[in-house]
């Protein structure tokens, strides 16, 4: 009892392979000394072979007999810990240097246990994270230059207006540039800054209750539509409700009109109708140029370019807000439409 203690207090800082190796060795002792016993006892009170146990050498061949299967048991037992622990190292090794970004490719899965399971997981969390770290670098490089185009503007129309010359012309028309960029800056930030704690937001958001999602669609159009002049707006809803973060879902359904506005030709065209089950389908288009089939399967990745250049952060965050709201988006090229499509559970 004492030494299972022990073994319990003291083994699980040991290396894996020491501690498989212990508890094999301990309890191959303990199962050979335990024959051993068993069979002189029982030989003993059968006395079937007539012999004195203290004589003719049968003590020290029995001794000799445990000292073998014990030293059998050990190398046994080695090897066996070693065999089960071999790919457990390898992970170890493999998962440090994966936390130093040192992203490897000869990950392969050949067993189907659970130390198989554990490196299926592993690959794919190794996917994950290389693929993130790429987003990453890639995102930073595009945002210094994205931020440094409106930057330079700025420093440039200032230093004019300090220099007395008006670029445009006028002051006015001056300023005008000027605050233009700076809500260009500032649309920019504010999305960089939603998209980073966006999850946290969601998570932490309980405030659910009953949406009309007409009236929220119709004020939608009409605001953002309104200062586009060349624009037809048609509208075909139906008075449907759901259940949700009304504040995150007016961003969503904001983020796709805007993008579809941006684009379009003539028109925009907004649907609603009532689906299989208790699903409410919206749909958003306009006559604009179809999305290049590259870009389309990227829409809604996060830090991936648009047509124009732009990250795709509206659509990012339109589509993280449907999903929390157990709701499917995806957009599709028409014959002569581009289609969003937001699948969402009505109340």
């Amino acid at each position: 009892m004492g030494m299972v203690m022990f073994m319990k207090i003291n083994m699980k800082d040991k290396p894996l392979a020491f501690q498989i190796w212990s508890i094999i060795v301990f309890f191959s002792i303990i199962i050979t000394i335990t024959v051993m016993i068993t069979t002189i006892i029982m030989l003993d009170y059968t006395n079937s072979l007539n012999m004195n146990f203290f004589q003719d050498g049968f003590l020290w061949i029995s001794f000799r007999l445990v000292l073998c299967i014990i030293i059998i048991s050990i190398i046994f037992a080695k090897i066996m810990s070693n065999k089960i622990s071999k790919p457990i190292i390898m992970l170890e090794k493999k998962v440090r240097k994966m936390s130093n970004k040192e992203w490897i490719h000869n990950l392969e899965v050949d067993r189907k246990d659970e130390i198989g399971k554990l490196t299926y997981s592993i690959v794919k969390m190794h996917k994950n994270l290389e693929r993130l770290d790429k987003e990453e670098e890639f995102f930073l490089q595009s945002l210094s230059h994205e931020l440094k185009t409106p930057i330079m503007i700025l420093k440039n129309y200032c230093q004019a207006l300090h220099d007395g010359i008006y670029v445009n012309g006028s002051f006015d028309s001056t300023i005008d540039v000027i605050e233009e960029e700076i809500n260009t800056l500032d649309r920019r930030i504010k999305k960089l800054l939603y998209v980073s704690s966006l999850e946290y937001i969601l998570e932490k958001d309980k405030s659910f209750e009953t949406i009309n999602l007409k009236s929220l669609i119709l004020n939608l159009a009409n605001r953002i539509c309104s200062t586009y002049e060349n624009l037809d707006l048609v509208l075909e809803l139906e008075n449907y409700s759901t259940y949700g973060i009304k504040e995150k879902l007016e961003i969503a359904i904001e983020n796709i009109i805007e993008n579809c506005v941006r684009y379009a030709e003539s028109y925009i065209k907004i649907s609603m109708k009532k689906g299989i089950g208790d699903f409410i389908f919206i749909e958003i288009s306009n006559d604009g140029n179809p999305i290049p089939e590259d870009i389309l399967k990227h829409l809604f990745e996060k830090f991936h370019k648009g047509r124009d250049g732009n990250f795709g952060l509206g659509l990012y965050i339109s589509k993280k807000i449907i999903e929390h709201h157990k709701g499917k988006i995806s957009a599709e090229n028409k014959k002569n439409q581009v289609v969003f499509k937001i699948q969402i559970q009505s109340s």
